[in-house]
């Protein structure tokens, strides 16, 4: 695996990798993953002993196959439909709950 790019905010890494290259009929197929981790730790001085305690958390998510051959490189993107799908619900919901509270104003001013 080699990462592309590194973003750093705190304790929040974000890397892109590329997985290991599929060879298959003269073309090269490469997964490309985004993981962002998370991680804290701690150590403890003390006059008589030392203790250290930490934790970290790792999200992996695909965000595009490059398909590599002699005719060149194309990236193909992966979508989140299961993301999107969510969004437009609750984007939904919002708009539901803001016409029955206008509802609800327009029937209490009658």
């Amino acid at each position: 695996m080699t990462k592309q790019a590194t973003g750093r905010r705190g304790p929040v890494i974000t890397k892109l990798v590329e997985g290991e290259p599929i060879h298959a009929k003269g073309r090269e197929i490469v997964p490309l993953v985004r993981v962002t981790t998370y991680g804290r730790r701690r150590a403890f001085v003390g006059s008589d002993r030392l203790t250290g305690e930490g934790w970290g958390v790792v999200h992996m998510r695909p965000v595009a196959i490059v398909e590599r051959s002699e005719a060149g490189e194309r990236r193909i993107l992966i979508q989140d439909k299961t993301a999107q799908t969510l969004s437009g619900l609750l984007l939904a919901a919002f708009i539901v709950l803001l016409l029955l509270a206008v509802a609800v104003h327009l029937a209490r001013r009658t």
